[in-house]
């Protein structure tokens, strides 16, 4: 198969898990209707063999004007059940049989993607039916496994925890999160329900930034969506579902990709002849987790050597190539940033040359972001000298500057002289309001790259602390000590543990929120019995939010449930709190433990009962079977 033909595929997946109603408002979800009809779940038992039809079908264009590229996907779904788990529903194995690959009406096998789009996978599923999680053979490259998951994500139907005619379910696909509306038809039969699906616009916030903290947010926007789906007579997830969608997906004014997908599902009704190997799988090879947040845990490598053509080039053919590689499909950025920063490996005399032509404005800003990520990727001296010297830079815009900052904190190899650069710059002129935010960024970046080097450079590490702790002690007013607490949030530093307790006191309620969120990287054992009885008190419900969003991101980042000491301050919370985002911390922190603790369970139910909110309604059902919430 060929490189354009893995990029259509990567297009394909984008445009099947990512579409969204252009414009769809969200409607709250209406209240149970006083029928004794049983509620819609997910109900499989192990070892249950299921098969599925899919074809997919996706146009793609880089711009308005290009021509159009086809794919047509198209396989069968093998699911095998291996096991039911109180905390997450069912663990099911999973391969696509049969794969056939159509570009523009020929196929092209290379057995290669083909084997890796056959391997089978792990999946979880809910009793709502949500997918919760994804597991891999450790040999199954990225692409593969987003490819996979992207395409189960296209499919998924959430499921309210009690019938109702119409429900709201959040969703989130390798692009962010958006709220989909779901309506029941009530002309369909009891024993074969049907549904609709409208997909809400993408929640800004949750889209990729590019590079990641600073620069040119994603935009996607959905020209038209619409799904109907049948579910299963026995619950055993859905027997018919077609949908279609047109979206394009934009980097600041440049249009990434243009595509028209559609995809059907069809149930195979008394298929026989599963693929042996889902029977005998040996699951503990498998690695629970998203790829992509593998990928971005892992400490980032040097880019590889450019090919000779590549390096033959000039700055402007380079430039001219970026630029074209940039529309290349869902990984182009990843692609033309890496293969920019392998050019600038080998010609290190055109980094100060690129950066004059970001400054003398030739180049267009809406390029500047991933430029600057680049830069980041190079990971030589000079790319490093280079971002340096743009950070001090006055004729730089202070967007740039900032850029700078972000990717000197995450240069592949950094060392004291990253920290001295960007301890100089965060102690520069705070009366100038464009080198105060310079500054700050600087500093934010400071904490971040403790928290990369500590174990391994802590020579850094004490740079890093010394200049935070001076920082904190001369900070005037809540905005300078916000900053400084943000940067101590972003090293996890537990040398700053007994200076942070004076802050729970604080009398600025920002100072205070900030204060809680400086907790988030450090352990549990320190973090957890100053926030457990700090939550108990706290009157401000911003500052209370605070707490629970970093009790929350603990056990999520640490993929464990929340311990008994903090079950018990989110229960006795949750019955009292008037703050919808902190009621939604601490259901997630609950319901972290609702598969295996009595009293974790028992609060969610009384909280489903009292919520008037129904989003937080969807959300516990989650987490407890719908027939213990009637």
């Amino acid at each position: 198969m060929t490189r354009r033909t893995s990029l259509l595929l990567g297009t394909l997946v984008l445009g099947l898990a990512a579409v969204s109603a252009l414009l769809w408002p969200s409607r709250p979800a209406q209240a149970p209707t006083a029928s004794t009809r049983r509620p819609l779940s997910c109900r499989f038992s192990a070892g249950e063999e299921l098969a599925f039809h899919v074809r997919a079908t996706s146009s793609a264009r880089p711009s308005e004007t290009a021509s159009p590229q086809q794919l047509r996907l198209e396989a069968t779904l093998w699911w095998r059940v291996l096991e039911e788990r109180p905390a997450v529903g069912w663990v099911v194995a999973a391969t696509l049989t049969d794969v056939r690959l159509l570009e523009g009406g020929a196929a092209e096998a290379e057995p290669a993607r083909l084997a890796a789009l056959e391997t089978p996978f792990l999946l979880q599923v809910g009793r709502d039916c949500r997918f919760g999680d994804f597991a891999f053979d450790p040999s199954v490259d990225a692409e593969a496994r987003r490819q996979l998951q992207g395409s189960l994500q296209a499919a998924e139907i959430v499921l309210p925890p009690l019938r109702r005619a119409q429900w709201v379910s959040r969703h989130r696909d390798t692009l962010g999160a958006f709220d989909a509306t779901y309506t029941l038809d009530a002309s369909a039969p009891d024993d074969a329900p049907a549904l609709s699906r409208q997909h809400g616009r993408y929640i800004a916030s949750s889209l990729p930034l590019l590079p990641p903290q600073l620069g040119g947010r994603m935009r996607v926007d959905v020209l038209s969506s619409g799904t109907r789906a049948t579910l299963d007579s026995k619950g055993r997830w859905v027997s018919q579902l077609s949908g279609g969608e047109h979206l394009r997906v934009w980097m600041g004014n440049k249009l990434l990709s243009d595509v028209s997908s559609q995809v059907e599902v069809e149930r195979l009704e008394g298929a026989r002849g599963a693929p042996a190997v889902l029977a005998h799988l040996d699951s503990g090879r498998f690695a629970w987790g998203d790829a992509s947040a593998s990928a971005k845990r892992s400490s980032p490598e040097l880019p590889p050597p450019p090919d000779p053509a590549l390096a033959a080039m000039s700055l402007d053919g380079v430039l001219a190539d970026f630029a074209k590689k940039l529309g290349g499909g869902h990984n182009a950025v990843h692609d033309a940033t890496q293969r920019l920063a392998s050019y600038l490996s080998v010609h290190p005399e055109a980094i100060p040359d690129l950066i004059a032509r970001m400054r003398g404005g030739s180049l267009p800003e809406q390029l500047h972001s991933v430029l600057f990520l680049a830069l980041e990727k190079t990971g030589t001296l000079a790319a490093e000298s280079g971002l340096a010297s743009a950070l001090t830079d006055r004729g730089l815009s202070t967007q740039d500057r900032m850029r700078a900052a972000v990717a000197l904190q995450d240069i592949p190899r950094p060392s004291e002289r990253t920290a001295h650069t960007l301890i100089d710059q965060a102690r520069a002129n705070r009366s100038d309001p464009e080198e105060r935010q310079v500054a700050d960024a600087s500093l934010l970046a400071l904490g971040a790259l403790s928290h990369r080097v500590d174990a391994r450079q802590p020579e850094v590490g004490q740079l890093a602390h010394d200049e935070l702790d001076t920082r904190l002690r001369v900070a005037r007013g809540s905005e300078e000590l916000s900053v400084a607490l943000d940067a101590i949030g972003n090293s996890g530093d537990e040398r700053f543990a007994d200076t942070l307790r004076s802050y729970t006191q604080d009398d600025s309620p920002l100072v205070r929120a900030h204060a809680a969120r400086a907790w988030r990287r450090m352990e549990s054992a320190t973090l957890e019995p100053v926030l457990i009885d700090w939550l108990g008190q706290e009157q401000d419900a911003r500052v209370r939010r605070s707490i629970a969003d970093t009790l929350e991101e603990q056990v999520r980042e640490g993929e464990r449930p929340a311990s008994p000491a903090v079950l018990a301050a989110a229960a006795a919370r949750l019955a009292s709190e008037s703050d919808v985002r902190t009621r939604a911390a601490l259901i997630s922190l609950l319901g972290s433990a609702a598969g295996t603790d009595a009293s974790a369970r028992l609060a969610l139910v009384q909280q489903f009962h009292r919520e008037t909110v129904p989003d937080l309604q969807v959300l516990i059902g989650r987490f407890v079977r719908a027939e213990e919430l009637r």
